[in-house]
């Protein structure tokens, strides 16, 4: 995973912001159509049929295999922070701050730009590579449409939502926007097929003249796009921005 993190940035060292997002997204769509198509003339990824079966890790002591794989997401979960906090107050993270902040003044410091970028694709990838084995393990099976473009933005979504970075913010806004998906969009839509079947009637219209198409559960993304509007309108540091980013977005002339 830290390779191919390597390899995908290196043609885009020269961007930054908005841009280095956009090339990188598309990237993402470009690998996923690939690994789409290499069953054929020679079978590297098994295109769309996957990897299956993927074994499960075994579980000791006799656990309950929910029981066990939630305490293994756990722990690794934990590892990670420790790990990025540990980066965060590193050379290695600070070299990082300062190259978003100013690539210029980074570089007359002395930040050697290349390999510090490169670094935080291979971490970035690392990452990513374990919660790719993870998510492996417990569907059991895993092929190229289990990452989508709205997948990309779904993760986006978390990010924007909790606070750029920010670690607690990662996670608030992960649990925030996965409670929404899961829980309140689907729960409410399932009330409303309810209030539909009993034909209930709200200020003289009866529900059941609602379109089948009116399921918020369908319309999540527009809700998520929604979200971040108006996070970027009226909050833009997020749920729980990061000390540094609170103190730029409210300090005048910061």
């Amino acid at each position: 995973a830290a390779v191919t993190g390597i390899l995908l940035g290196l043609p885009v060292l020269r961007l930054h912001g908005d841009y280095l997002a956009i090339v990188t997204l598309g990237f993402g769509e470009v690998i996923r159509v690939l690994a789409n198509n290499l069953d054929k003339p020679i079978n590297l990824t098994n295109g769309p049929k996957g990897i299956t079966p993927i074994s499960r890790p075994p579980t000791p002591f006799g656990l309950p295999y929910g029981e066990y794989f939630y305490f293994l997401v756990l722990l690794l979960v934990v590892v990670v922070v420790i790990v990025n906090r540990r980066l965060e107050d590193s050379h290695i993270g600070r070299a990082w701050e300062a190259i978003r902040e100013d690539e210029l003044a980074a570089r007359a410091m002395g930040v050697p730009l290349v390999r510090m970028k490169l670094m935080a694709f291979a971490c970035g990838a690392s990452f990513a590579g374990v919660m790719g084995v993870l998510f492996s393990a417990k569907q059991v099976f895993i092929n190229p449409e289990s990452f989508t473009f709205l997948e990309s933005i779904g993760v986006l979504a978390m990010v924007i939502l909790g606070g750029m970075g920010s670690i607690p913010g990662a996670i608030l806004g992960a649990t925030v926007v996965t409670v929404l998906n899961l829980q309140v969009l689907k729960g409410f839509s399932l009330w409303l097929n309810e209030l539909k079947n009993a034909g209930v009637t709200v200020l003289g219209y009866s529900l059941a003249d609602l379109p089948t198409q009116f399921e918020p559960a369908k319309y999540e993304r527009m809700v998520f796009g929604i979200i971040l509007v108006l996070m970027m309108i009226f909050r833009p540091q997020g749920i729980f921005p990061a000390r540094r980013r609170q103190r730029e977005l409210t300090t005048p002339g910061g």
